[in-house]
């Protein structure tokens, strides 16, 4: 509304004005993950390589876990791959397979059809996250658009 709700009010109480409010909620697990004992100081902990809790035979991976990597799809489903090759190893008695390391990456739209392309690395190196930006070659957000409907097919069953 029209002069209200004009100030976004911070953690330590510093106000800051604004025109227009873009904003993420609070990133938290849900109450019943909360109740349920497997989060600790607010997150599911785990074996970043595995997505292994302290349970045996409990695994975490996305939003929920402290992990050390953004809470973002791209990163949930790599550690979802690794995690499935973990579980897979321990039941059929194979070798160990490296884990999850930390990586994702996605694209990123520039407007007038131009796509570049983001990597990040949150585990090589313990101190801090590297990442790399791929210039667009040109207006084509195929690759972008297919990434996208690859996801929500595999993941949510929608096709398109």
């Amino acid at each position: 509304r029209a002069g209200a709700g004009t100030e976004a009010v911070l953690d330590d109480g510093a106000r800051l004005p604004f025109d227009l409010f873009l904003g993420i909620p609070v990133h938290r697990v849900p109450a019943v993950v909360a109740a349920s004992g497997l989060a600790e100081n607010g997150w599911i902990p785990v074996d970043k390589g595995t997505a292994a809790t302290r349970f045996p035979g409990v695994y975490a991976v996305g939003d929920v876990t402290s992990v050390g990597t953004p809470k973002a799809g791209v990163f949930a489903e790599r550690a979802a791959d690794a995690m499935v090759d973990t579980i897979v190893a321990r039941i059929r008695g194979g070798a160990e397979p490296a884990g999850y390391d930390g990586t994702g990456a996605c694209y990123v739209e520039l407007g007038e059809g131009r796509v570049g392309h983001v990597a990040v690395d949150f585990f090589s190196d313990p101190s801090r996250p590297r990442g790399w930006f791929t210039e667009p070659e040109g207006k084509d957000e195929t690759v972008k658009d297919e990434f996208g409907a690859e996801r929500r097919a595999r993941w949510f069953g929608v096709a398109g």
